[in-house]
């Protein structure tokens, strides 16, 4: 650990010795090797795009099921929300007709 502080020292300053530089543009060449190590990337496919997008939904298809779920067991107690009250669906169907 005290090997540590001093380099830490040692480091904070040769930081302050340094002068910030007063340019704030990128330095010479700097798009070109943003775009030539862009373009020497291989491109994804398109199954590596649709496999991609699968986990996702599949992700978010869980985390829904989880909310449901835990909803459901919440609501136990009470009369289920997220079941349908069929006892009059007969009787509504016919008085509507």
């Amino acid at each position: 650990m005290n090997e540590f502080e001093r380099r830490w020292k040692m480091g904070l300053e040769a930081a302050r010795r340094t002068a910030p530089s007063s340019s704030e543009e990128a330095p010479f060449g700097f798009a070109t090797r943003v775009v030539a190590q862009w373009s020497a990337q291989p491109e994804p496919s398109v199954l590596a795009l649709w496999q991609q997008f699968a986990v996702r939904v599949l992700g978010a298809m869980a985390v829904v099921l989880v909310a449901l779920a835990a909803y459901d067991a919440l609501s136990l107690g009470t009369d289920a929300p997220l079941q349908p009250a069929v006892e009059n669906a007969v009787a509504d169907s016919f008085w509507l007709l």
